[in-house]
């Protein structure tokens, strides 16, 4: 049996024919390598330059995820919902199965239903895996798209685009009674390499910022996306940091942590207080700074320096900073 094919698109122009419903999100468009599955639209839309993502390898058997790559890089996250009722989960699929074959994707892993992927395979990859999407992807509701009341089939695969390694995910998923319309979730990383300009503080830079403001911004103290484990490549800038601090002995501060506002509150709260912990702990205890000197806060997202309506804005949010305390 025949299906009735994508837009066709091709990796020598890394341009899929564009697609535009007045029903999709505000803001909101396909990805360049991938055009949609005809007569849907746009319900959930991410996109972010340097973010975590996770493409599943297998099945889930026993833990709380199955087997997972966590990359990062540029991620984009497209919700699609169908128009009408007439279009299967598996005619959905089988569609992006040719599209991602002609973009030039190897695949990865693919399963269908519980059975095959695993108990509650989706909710623990989509929802669980990465908390973040708990509140942006407000289309997605992954917690319901498994188990025997859904149809569900998921992909990922890797292709190189431009000498640069892409992976994508699909996830489509049906009511298994036919009232409710088809859904996909696609997700297209790209690997990336962190710009190491950005992640540089020295000691004049720390002197200046406090003697002029009282605080000053850590930058250069990274975490793995929602988690506080401080990054392999934030020990340069916590050493120069304890070297401020043995430099002025005198002085006692606040280690506060701060995160956007995407999310649950509560989630954010408790983040950026792990995060500042993580850091006073790592300067005690690896450094030798007097603990009575450090004292962490973790306010979450309520002090923004800039709005968290854009990716750019929300990188500049989370933070940690050094506030002096006397």
């Amino acid at each position: 049996m025949m299906f009735k094919m994508l837009l066709p698109c091709a990796l020598s122009a890394l341009i899929a024919a564009p697609v535009i419903a007045a029903n999709d999100v505000r803001g909101s468009e396909d990805h360049p390598l991938l055009s949609r599955f005809p007569d849907t639209y746009i319900k959930s839309y991410y996109t972010s330059e340097y973010d975590e993502f996770l493409v599943a390898t297998g099945p889930r058997t026993d833990g709380e995820l199955p087997p997972v790559l966590r990359l990062e890089g540029k991620v984009t996250t497209l919700g699609y919902e169908a128009n009408e009722r007439k279009y299967s989960a598996l005619q959905v699929f089988r569609n992006y199965e040719k599209a991602f074959a002609k973009a030039g994707f190897t695949p990865i892993f693919t399963c269908r239903n519980d059975d095959e992927c695993g108990g509650k395979f989706v909710n623990k990859l989509y929802w669980y895996g990465n908390s973040a999407r708990r509140g942006r992807d407000k289309g997605l509701d992954a917690p319901n798209l498994h188990g025997n009341r859904y149809q569900y089939f998921y992909w990922s695969g890797k292709a190189s685009v431009q000498g640069k390694d892409t992976y994508a995910t699909l996830l489509v998923a049906q009511y298994n009674g036919g009232s409710f319309p088809t859904k996909a979730v696609l997700d297209i990383g790209e690997i990336e390499s962190l710009d190491d300009d950005r992640i540089s503080i020295d000691l004049d830079g720390m002197s200046k910022s406090l003697a002029e403001t009282g605080k000053v911004e850590l930058e250069g103290v990274l975490f793995d996306t929602a988690k506080a484990s401080l990054k392999a490549e934030s020990a340069e800038v916590v050493a120069t940091i304890a070297e401020y601090l043995g430099n002025h002995a005198d002085q006692s501060f606040y280690v506060v942590g701060h995160t956007d506002s995407q999310g649950a509150f509560d989630f954010n709260m408790k983040l950026s207080q792990d995060r500042a912990d993580t850091v006073v702990r790592t300067l005690v205890q690896e450094h030798g700074v007097a603990a009575a000197r450090l004292k962490s806060v973790g306010v979450g997202p309520v002090s923004p320096v800039m709005s968290n309506s854009s990716e750019n804005g929300r990188s500049e949010n989370r933070r940690v900073e050094l506030v002096l305390a006397d």
